[in-house]
């Protein structure tokens, strides 16, 4: 048989648009489109060419909906895609709301942005995709359950496990020119359920998640978490301030919605009105309601309220002794940004994070302490408390990954480490390097080619991008130029005196004139 070769076009050196491209036995195969998000360097990528040609696909698989992982779906089928997109039955339900709100979006931020004076006479910002295209998507959506075997001719086939990461998440084993591949897509705490029908350990090849290879998290039972909830929203509550939870749409909101349900029930919390602002989560909520049973009925909780309208939310922003869940989980859009506008300011109010943030993102900004952000071209002011919530993480932690290595062992050929920050790879590689039972681990750069061999150490074909490092980087140039407008702002208001801020300003403008 001949080799495979396994391309990196995203998850590789960072955390988000997992896309990686095989091609073998005449079959060129991706595994995931998804989204890059984080700084702006890395958000600019969405909106490059496509790193290979989407005509030639034969076939798509899909980890799970994630937006880091299906967020740029559509736009592989505006880009002349034919394959089918393979996932399971509750992807498939779920990227559809999510995929029409990630366009809208786009839409109305490439309305604003074009709509804005210092962009007079340029290109026009356009949306990667839109309806139109996520109805082409679908049309080539085929489902697959977990454990079938599913041939995409007679020599490549592929098989879905369940990564325990959301609803309908899966880890995918390829079976391709004579090698058994599996790529873990994102992997949730504890163990996953076996098929009968295949072995589960015993790889030439193994691509795995790193997102928390850095670090491990100490256990929270439900109850210690739902407790620690509880006492936040008191305290909040009690001072005449607002509770803010950012929330990610799927899974997370709905985890977070079902402990306010069983606090109001075991009469541990009175009943604080609790409002879900997010269209986008409320759908969402509908249908992973459908796949799970968590033995609740938040529906029929008069004080869990789902807010519709614009102008709902905007009268939140005129009550106080509440709890606003929003979108978007990183602060990065959504409804979630106004009401920090109008709640950081309030030292009353509290700010807790339910999730993981991406290095660059608003949110990463605000729970690593700063104290002025600029929110939709407003400055403001961070007064509120913030703080982190436990427990709620669908990600396994670092002995979580190293668990669900060594269980898929014996791997005969290499350990591939993407979906992480550098320091989490780094980490998580030099954790791996200790367990003389596992090949050594590599890490590839964004871009990069490997040929895979059975049995065999990967070599690599061809180098990753020029600007693959600094693309990754944890703060690129557009956030280190935010952090010192804000720094610069903050120092010249502090001067007392008009003299003291003229000479600032000019001491400024001789520095940068000498750069010229």
């Amino acid at each position: 048989m001949s080799g495979v070769n396994i391309t990196f076009h995203g998850a590789a050196g960072t955390v988000t648009g997992s896309c990686f491209e095989i091609e073998a036995s005449g079959k060129t195969i991706l595994v995931d489109c998804g989204m890059f998000q984080g700084t702006r360097s890395l958000e600019a990528l969405n909106h490059e060419d496509l790193p290979f040609d989407p005509k030639k696909i034969d076939a798509v698989l899909l980890t799970h909906a994630h937006l880091d992982h299906s967020g740029r779906l559509p736009y592989l089928y505006a880009c002349g895609c034919k394959a089918k997109t393979y996932c399971t039955a509750p992807s498939a339900d779920i990227i559809k709301p999510l995929l029409q709100d990630a366009a809208k979006l786009q839409a109305a931020d490439a309305e604003r942005r074009n709509r804005r004076a210092d962009r007079a006479g340029l290109p026009p910002f356009v949306p990667l995709y839109d309806d139109g295209d996520i109805a082409t998507l679908h049309k080539n959506i085929r489902t697959a359950a977990y454990c079938e075997e599913n041939r995409l001719d007679d020599d490549v086939s592929f098989r879905f496990w369940n990564a325990r990461h959301i609803v309908g998440s899966a880890s995918i084993e390829i079976n391709i020119a004579g090698q058994r591949l599996l790529f873990s897509g994102d992997i949730g705490p504890g163990r996953a359920i076996n098929c009968t029908a295949s072995e589960i350990g015993g790889y030439d090849h193994v691509i795995c998640e790193s997102t928390y290879g850095d670090r491990d998290r100490k256990p929270v039972l439900v109850s210690e978490r739902r407790e620690t909830l509880a006492r936040h929203v008191e305290e909040v509550i009690s001072a005449g301030g607002n509770v803010m939870i950012p929330a990610f749409a799927l899974e997370r909101t709905q985890a977070i919605l079902e402990d306010f349900d069983a606090l109001f029930a075991s009469k541990r919390l009175g009943p604080v009105n609790v409002f879900l602002d997010s269209p986008l989560a409320q759908k969402l909520t509908m249908a992973v309601m459908r796949y799970r049973d968590s033995g609740t009925d938040m529906l029929k909780r008069t004080n869990i309220r789902f807010i519709e309208s614009v102008a709902e939310s905007k009268k939140l922003n005129r009550m106080t002794g509440i709890v606003i869940i929003a979108g978007s989980g990183m602060c990065e859009g959504g409804r979630i940004r106004h009401h920090l506008i109008r709640n950081l300011p309030n030292r009353r109010s509290r700010l807790l994070f339910s999730g993981y943030q991406v290095a660059g993102t608003l949110g990463s900004v605000l729970r690593d302490g700063a104290e002025r952000v600029r929110i939709s071209g407003h400055d403001v002011i961070v007064k509120a408390e913030v703080a982190s919530l436990s427990g709620y993480s669908n990600h396994a932690d670092r002995s979580g990954l190293v668990e669900w290595i060594k269980d898929r062992t014996p791997i005969s050929g290499s350990l591939f480490l993407v979906h992480g920050d550098p320091s989490a790879l780094e980490s998580f590689s030099e954790i791996l390097g200790e367990s003389p039972d596992l090949p050594a681990a590599i890490v590839p750069a964004l871009g990069e080619t490997w040929t895979l061999s059975p049995a065999e150490a990967a070599t690599r074909k061809s180098a990753g991008r020029p600007d693959a490092t600094s693309l990754t980087a944890a703060r690129d140039w557009v956030s280190k130029l935010a952090a010192l407008r804000a720094e610069v702002d903050q120092k010249i208001l502090e001067q007392p005196t008009q003299e003291g801020r003229e000479k600032m300003l000019a001491a400024l403008r001789r520095a940068l004139d000498s750069m010229a």
